[in-house]
C-alpha cells in the first residue's frame, strides 16, 4: 500500500513539474510563497534511513577462538565444518523495501540553500556514537567450606566503541505552479556513510596450561578486534514541498533511482582482514517526510 502510494504521488508532482515549465520561474506573482535567492531551509528528515548499519554492530566482529573460529559474517560457511553453504548479506546491509518505512524515525537534520530561485544545495547527515568502557573479571572466592558459602565472581565486559555517520550533498531545482503553495522539485544527490566498532578484552580470568605453566589467553590469541563497513551512494531525488504558511513547510520526497557501494572489512588484531564488496540498484527508494522552516 505504502509503495503505490509513493508511485502515485511521485507520478502527480512529475506532471505537476511539467506544467510548472511553461512558467519558468518567470510568473512570480503566481507563486508568492515560493523560496527565493539567498533564503535557508532547515527541515527535520522523518522515516527511513537506508543506511546499512544497525545500531548493534558487533556483527562486523570476528569470531575466532585459540582452537578454532573464522573472520568474516557469521552466516558464512566454513569449509571442513560441515557447512560450506554461503550465507545472504540482507540483513547485515540491511537491505529492504520502503513497506516498513516509519513516519516517526527522524533520520537526520536537512539544510538548503537557495542560490537562484529555483535552485538549492542541500547538505543532510546524522550521527550515532557509543562507548563502553571496559570492566575486569574478577575471581570469585570460597568464605566457608561448611556450610559452604561463596563470594561470586563479576563477570567482565568488553571495551567497546562504535561510531555510525552518513552525510549527504546534493542539488534540486524548483519548479513553481498554479497553487501559490505546492511546489515540485527534482535533483540529485551524493553521499558517503560509514559504520565503525571496536573492541578490546580486558582480563578474562582464563588461562592456558602450557606445559603445567598457566598463560592468560591472550598471549596468544590478540585481545583486539575490528570491524567496519563504508559506502558510498548517487541518487536522482524528486520531491514535492507544501507550504503551511509563510516559511513553515512539510514535504514529500523520494529518490526513484539509487545505486550504491559497500565495503565490509573485518580484522582481528595481528591477522590479515576480511573484504567484502557489495553493490545495489534500488528504485523507488528512501521515502521520507521533512518537517520545516524557510527563512
Amino acid at each position: 500500500m505504502t509503495k503505490k502510494l509513493c508511485t502515485i504521488l511521485l507520478s502527480a508532482f512529475c506532471s505537476l513539474a511539467a506544467v510548472a515549465q511553461d512558467s519558468e520561474c518567470a510568473v512570480r506573482e503566481c507563486a508568492s510563497f515560493a523560496p527565493k535567492k539567498g533564503q535557508w531551509e532547515v527541515s527535520l528528515m522523518l522515516g527511513k534511513s537506508g543506511a546499512f548499519y544497525n545500531e548493534n554492530n558487533t556483527y562486523l566482529l570476528p569470531n575466532i577462538s585459540l582452537a578454532n573460529g573464522s573472520i568474516g559474517l557469521p552466516n558464512g560457511g566454513v569449509p571442513g565444518s560441515g557447512n560450506v553453504s554461503s550465507g545472504y548479506l540482507n540483513q547485515y546491509l540491511n537491505i529492504d523495501g520502503f513497506n516498513g518505512n516509519s513516519l516517526v524515525n527522524i533520520i537526520g537534520v536537512q539544510g538548503k540553500y537557495f542560490w537562484q530561485d529555483c535552485w538549492a544545495l542541500s547538505f543532510s547527515a546524522g550521527m550515532n556514537i557509543g562507548v563502553t568502557p571496559k570492566k575486569d573479571y574478577i575471581e570469585g572466592q570460597n568464605i566457608l567450606d561448611e556450610p559452604q558459602i561463596d563470594l561470586p565472581s563479576a563477570k567482565y565486559i568488553n571495551a567497546t566503541a562504535t561510531n555510525n555517520w552518513y552525510a549527504n550533498v546534493g542539488i534540486e531545482r524548483y519548479f513553481k505552479t498554479r497553487n501559490k503553495r505546492i511546489f515540485p522539485y527534482v535533483g540529485a544527490t551524493v553521499g558517503y556513510q560509514m559504520a565503525r566498532v571496536e573492541t578490546r578484552e580486558p582480563y578474562t580470568g582464563t588461562m592456558i596450561d602450557m606445559d603445567g605453566v598457566e598463560v592468560d589467553q591472550q598471549v596468544y590469541i590478540p585481545a583486539g578486534k575490528v570491524g567496519q563497513m563504508f559506502g558510498i551512494k548517487g541518487a536522482a531525488t524528486a520531491g514535492i514541498e507544501y507550504d503551511l504558511m509563510e516559511g513553515l513547510f512539510i514535504a514529500l520526497e523520494i529518490q526513484p533511482l539509487a545505486y550504491r557501494y559497500d565495503v565490509i572489512q573485518i580484522a582481528p588484531q595481528g591477522f590479515s582482514s576480511y573484504n567484502l564488496n557489495h553493490h545495489n540498484i534500488k528504485i523507488f527508494d528512501m521515502p521520507m517526510l521533512r518537517l520545516g522552516f524557510r527563512f
